[in-house]
């Protein structure tokens, strides 16, 4: 079977929801949220993808990023998995915004616990 994707607004207003309360500006709308199904990943939630700089000068576009959520795997995850995975894939996203990827010795458990422990303390209304 064919791995389909499609544009994810739910996915999209979460993103910009976590990225605003974290306080992450540089996510901005080249950030995009695509759903796909039929991967064969077994332990795959979700994946960020990147528009490499020689992609960014072949084709005159500044760096984009996707995020790309495993349906089947992401929609069974409670709300707040589901909110830690978004916080993570967020992560990689660096504030140059210049089509790499952070890598896991940053973006790892503890670094991601942090955030969303800070971004339930904002939306509590705690800080």
């Amino acid at each position: 079977m064919r791995i389909r994707y499609a544009h994810a607004p739910d996915i999209d207003a979460q993103v910009r929801r976590i990225a605003e309360t974290l306080g992450l500006a540089h996510i901005d709308g080249r950030v995009v949220c695509m759903r796909s199904a039929g991967s064969r990943a077994r332990w795959t939630l979700a994946r960020c993808h990147a528009l490499s700089r020689i992609m960014q000068a072949a084709l005159g576009v500044p760096a984009h990023y996707v995020i790309e959520i495993l349906s089947g795997p992401f929609d069974r995850l409670s709300a707040e998995e589901q909110t830690k995975t978004l916080i993570h894939e967020l992560l990689h996203v660096p504030r140059a915004f210049g089509g790499g990827l952070k890598s896991h010795r940053y973006v790892n458990r503890r670094t991601v616990q942090k955030l969303y422990e800070a971004y339930l303390r904002r939306v509590q209304g705690r800080e």
